[in-house]
């Protein structure tokens, strides 16, 4: 099935913030006001723009109070968090969405640096360069549709076909499962637990708005697990946990994901990867490559240096 044009927010009464979410095209699970008081509680602001008593545009950002001035940023397990605009189109749809920039950088006002991983739909970022921002293009693996389930396995590299087979012959299952299986497994190869899942757990579970899948092998051991979120458009590929001694558990664990997605409705998003290992994983399960940017601005002088500093540090 293709995705559908809204995010359900999963509130009984949604807020003026949240109606927009909903509606809009870079609208996602990651900028709903429950998300973000589970990531960031008392830390992220919505800079709305309002036209008669609706919310027309925001740009939610996590704010950290510096002795150089404050930050706004993204926060942790939130892929995209970036400007919202509400849906359109035609020929003045470019104009509409350079006035909402303009009006939004106006309410978010001063900064020593400001930095936003945009969702994917956010696709054009020349406003924000008159500004003096800068941007970096990302991507993430999408498979857009998945309508025809046997297409979509027959899109993926012969390798991860041969290892979803084999380890459905050597008896390995996928179920259901809870955080605490979940992060027992994740712990088998991370010191800790990622920042913020317990809250993320709970809020999610509270709007039916994750899944928690486990590969067990024949003698029950946990093998590969995924924490897979989703809203009406997508559903995403959160946290990964596998024990590298078992072959095609992991690829197992995603194929039941995303058949689990087509029947939910939504399309499939792998949430990266940039970095090689990953990324060589994730495309071999035929999706699209899709863009998405990161951009940023510091006007701060001494924000500028510290944060070289850090850059120069870590080359070493």
């Amino acid at each position: 099935m293709v995705p559908s044009p809204s995010v359900s927010t999963a509130q009984a009464v949604a807020s003026p913030y949240d109606e927009l979410v909903a509606t809009s095209p870079q609208g996602s699970i990651f900028c709903t006001s429950w998300w973000l008081d589970a990531v960031a509680p008392g830390r992220w602001r919505a800079h709305e723009l309002d036209e008669n008593g609706r919310v027309v545009a925001a740009w939610p950002t996590v704010v950290r109070a510096t002795r150089l001035g404050e930050v706004h940023a993204g926060a942790p397990l939130t892929p995209f968090l970036g400007p919202l605009f509400p849906p359109g189109e035609g020929a003045r749809r470019r104009s509409r969405e350079i006035a909402f920039v303009e009006s939004l950088l106006e309410r978010i006002g001063p900064f020593a640096h400001l930095e936003a991983r945009c969702n994917p739909a956010f696709d054009y970022w020349t406003p924000l360069r008159w500004h003096g921002y800068r941007q970096t293009t990302n991507y993430t693996w999408r498979l857009p549709d998945l309508t025809d389930l046997d297409a979509v396995f027959a899109g993926f590299r012969e390798n991860i076909r041969g290892h979803v087979r084999a380890a459905e012959k050597s008896g390995m299952a996928v179920g259901d499962a809870e955080l605490p299986a979940f992060l027992e497994l994740h712990r088998r190869r991370f010191a800790r637990d990622p920042e913020g899942i317990e809250r993320i757990d709970a809020a999610a579970r509270e709007r039916d708005a994750r899944t928690v899948l486990v590969a067990r092998d024949a003698d029950g051991r946990a093998r590969a697990g995924g924490y897979f979120v989703h809203d009406n458009r997508f559903t995403t590929y959160l946290l990964a946990a596998t024990d590298a001694e078992a072959r095609g558990a992991a690829s197992l664990v995603l194929w039941e994901a995303i058949k689990r997605a087509s029947a939910r409705g939504t399309a499939f998003d792998f949430e990266g990867s940039m970095l090689r290992h990953v990324e060589s994983f994730v495309r071999s399960f035929g999706g699209a490559p899709t863009a998405y940017s990161i951009v940023w601005r510091t006007p701060s002088a001494p924000m500028r240096a510290a944060r070289l500093a850090k850059r120069t540090l870590r080359r070493r």
